[in-house]
């Protein structure tokens, strides 16, 4: 064999040995110092070389900042949760186990904290109470502190999520500096101040509690709440407890604290008028009495024309009747995309009145527009077999014809039905009702040829109009 081919051959035999190796030179797999992070913020990055059928771990004793994830295709992602320089060794292993190492560096920064203290609702002495300076973003897992050397109010205490509560001793203003601290980050610290003024002073030496019924302000849906219950007087030293009927609570987002006589949060959903529970006062060597207390909480207030049926406050006491069932409630509420808003309601095949309460800025003339549909064919309303009664006046209004559009609940339509007279509103609050009555043009199970009932509207009042939609019938 001549020198130069002989050469040329062991080379070549060189070059597939050392691919057959695995050697760094065939399959580079070199570290680098990656894209920089910060505590809180999602963070990705890749250390994968774009070779084919290559798969990535962390080498023995390697580790990340908490938080992050080396995955299998070499992607690093998450959201760190420490700050510092993290040095790590990463291996790149092919469908054979041979094994590439490299080290890395990531550096990340420490996460910001943003918060501003202000004033606080204020309270009064004796009487509990209850505010969150939870305020503090940029961060999850916030935890709240007093400040080291800020002395509270004797009988408040601040918890690490940010609620100052308890029964304060003593009148007067009052400030707290409150620090706001997570993992990755330097604490922030915000200044709160508010005012304790002197309660009324209850007679405590009657030997007896007095305790009587009464009724909570209103609260308002998404609009934070915190109302005392410790109303009984007459000894020291009364306790409370709550009582529901038939195991119902409060509506969603309130709880009520015994330890404190005091109901509070942030309301998710509203009543249907008022609700009753029942609070005993008790106190040692005496009889306990108990009290019954109202709560009223309320939707927030739209201005609008158009008012969705599925938004009625009445809409949870209704009950309906349909093909196979016999819904009741929110259960009667039909996601249809060919109505408005996407909802109807239905299942009204028996004798059932939806109200809905609507309030004017003044007295006004309206036309009254209803949007209705139907899923078991065509037919004519007249007052025999629907009425509609404005405060208390029922409305002669001849017939109304309604047809069916569409097939299936998917493709169901409603189609705007002008009530004619037009109808008077007064200032103030209107109510409107709807009944749906016993028909003899019912069929099978039915009592009644039912609709469904999309909105209402009314057009040309020439002043504002508004409600208070319960949302919560399709959100809860």
């Amino acid at each position: 064999m001549k020198p130069k081919r002989a050469a040329a051959l062991a080379a070549a035999c060189l070059i597939l040995c050392a691919a057959l190796s695995g050697c760094s030179s065939v399959l580079p797999f070199e570290g680098s110092d990656l894209e920089s992070g910060k505590v809180g913020i999602a963070y990705e990055a890749s250390i994968a070389t774009g070779t084919k059928d290559m798969y990535y771990d962390l080498d023995y004793d390697s580790v990340l900042p908490a938080g992050l994830i080396l995955y299998d295709d070499g992607a690093i992602r998450g959201v760190p949760k420490e700050s510092g320089v993290f040095p790590f060794k990463a291996v790149m292993i092919d469908l054979n186990d041979r094994e590439y190492y490299a080290d890395f560096t990531l550096d990340i920064a420490a996460g910001e904290i943003s918060y501003s203290g202000g004033t606080l609702a204020d309270g009064t002495a004796g009487e509990p109470y209850s505010q969150s300076v939870a305020t503090a973003t940029g961060m999850t897992d916030i935890v709240y502190t007093v400040k080291e050397g800020t002395r509270l109010p004797a009988g408040l205490s601040l918890s690490e999520d940010g609620v100052l509560s308890g029964i304060p001793a003593e009148a007067g203003a009052a400030s707290v500096t409150v620090a706001a601290a997570a993992g990755g980050c330097e604490s922030v610290e915000a200044a709160f101040t508010f005012t304790l003024t002197q309660g009324e002073q209850r007679t405590e030496d009657l030997g007896r509690i007095v305790f009587e019924d009464f009724t909570l302000p209103d609260g308002l849906v998404g609009r934070e709440y915190s109302e005392s219950v410790r109303t009984a007087y007459g000894v020291a030293g009364i306790t409370y407890s709550f009582r529901f009927p038939s195991g119902q609570g409060l509506p969603a987002g309130l709880k009520s604290d015994k330890e404190l006589g005091l109901v509070s949060g942030t309301p998710a959903d509203s009543t249907t008028g008022p609700i009753t529970f029942k609070v005993t006062a008790s106190a040692e060597g005496c009889e306990s009495v108990t009290a019954n207390v109202t709560l009223t909480v309320c939707d927030p207030e739209v201005k609008t024309t158009r008012f969705e049926t599925e938004y009625v406050d009445s809409v949870p006491t209704l009950s309906g009747a349909g093909y196979s069932s016999a819904p009741s409630g929110r259960g009667m509420i039909q996601s249809m995309p060919g109505m408005s808003n996407g909802y109807a309601l239905g299942y009204l095949n028996k004798p059932e009145t939806v109200t809905f309460h609507i309030n004017s800025a003044a007295a006004a003339s309206a036309a009254l527009v209803l949007g209705l549909g139907s899923e078991v064919g065509d037919f004519t309303y007249d007052p025999s077999m629907f009425s509609i009664t404005v405060n208390g006046s029922e409305v002669d209004y001849g017939a109304i014809s309604v047809k069916q559009t569409g097939s299936s609940e998917g493709d169901y339509e409603s189609r705007a039905c002008t009530v004619s007279p037009a109808v008077d509103l007064i200032e103030g609050e209107n109510v409107i009702s709807f009944s749906i009555k016993e028909s003899p043009k019912a069929t099978g199970t039915f009592s009644a040829v039912g609709c469904l009932f999309d909105y209402i509207e009314l057009t040309g009042a020439g002043c504002d109009l508004s409600w208070r939609p319960r949302t919560a019938n399709i959100t809860a």
